[in-house]
């Protein structure tokens, strides 16, 4: 079976690739497992000092894959869903600094995954989606993670909009670090210079303290995301929804809206 990532430590810097571009590299238990292995090597490796994640294809992760989760129409288990945010919290407390590549579109759990990184560089290509609605879902689990990283507000409106944002307005929100116009691999490789002439255990300690201080509740949160998320599959109307998409039908809830087209008080196009 060909496996969902790629990984290697090379050079003192371990390299992720998301490989399942047929796929839309979504979030399986395959992916989350080769993350997991990711982590492991960088854990087994002192001389490892940063880790580096992209993405083969056109879209770095399209989200969650729910042909893997919702198999026969069965609600996964709480702890099969716990995977993935366990995976990002680990991502995101890892001793070394993470660095994310954004090159194509993310969709929900792909946004989420991002969020959870240190540094994320954003290309022309790249796009920026909480499609969680749209699909049925609510963004119980990534919520914790993009709220470090974009905020309440920020948050809201990309959700409840379920509009896809470019790199530059990613920028604006905090969700990227860093606008990539020169190509990726001279902005990867001067990124990686800075911290190779950081220390790595201060780079280390920072990386706790800043957690202590902003996401000292991040497993409290985590679990209440969880006790949402397993609460709204529980309905049959959802579960129902989501299998539809899944499949490829439309749910129940899509409409077209054909309303007034003419905003009181306004005029024009």
């Amino acid at each position: 079976m060909d496996r969902a990532v790629r990984s290697e430590i090379a050079d003192g810097v371990c390299f992720v690739t998301l490989v399942a571009a047929a796929n839309g590299n979504a979030i399986n238990f395959d992916l989350i497992d080769g993350l997991e292995e990711a982590l492991d090597a960088v854990d087994a490796d002192p001389d490892c000092r940063a880790l580096v994640l992209t993405a083969e294809g056109d879209t770095f992760c399209r989200g969650l894959d729910l042909e893997a989760f919702f198999v026969h129409d069965r609600l996964p288990e709480r702890e099969q869903l716990r995977r993935l945010p366990a995976c990002l919290a680990r991502l995101r407390r890892a001793r070394v600094p993470v660095i994310a590549v954004a090159d194509g579109e993310a969709m929900g759990g792909g946004v989420g995954l991002l969020a959870a990184c240190d540094l994320v560089l954003g290309t022309p290509n790249a796009r920026f989606m909480l499609s969680e609605p749209i699909v049925g879902l609510v963004p119980a689990t990534i919520v914790p993670f993009l709220l470090l990283r974009i905020g309440p507000a920020r948050l809201r409106a990309m959700t409840l909009s379920t509009r896809g944002v470019g790199a530059a307005e990613a920028h604006t929100y905090g969700l990227v670090d860093e606008l990539v116009t020169g190509g990726v691999q001279p902005a990867l490789r001067a990124q990686l210079q800075r911290i190779f002439r950081s220390a790595p255990q201060a780079l280390a300690e920072t990386k706790r303290y800043y957690d202590r201080c902003s996401a000292a509740d991040l497993d409290e949160q985590i679990e209440a995301g969880l006790d949402l998320f397993t609460g709204w599959l529980a309905r049959p109307d959802v579960l129902a929804g989501v299998t539809a998409f899944g499949e490829g039908f439309a749910p129940p809830w899509f409409a077209r809206y054909r309303g007034r087209m003419d905003v009181p008080g306004h005029s024009g196009t």
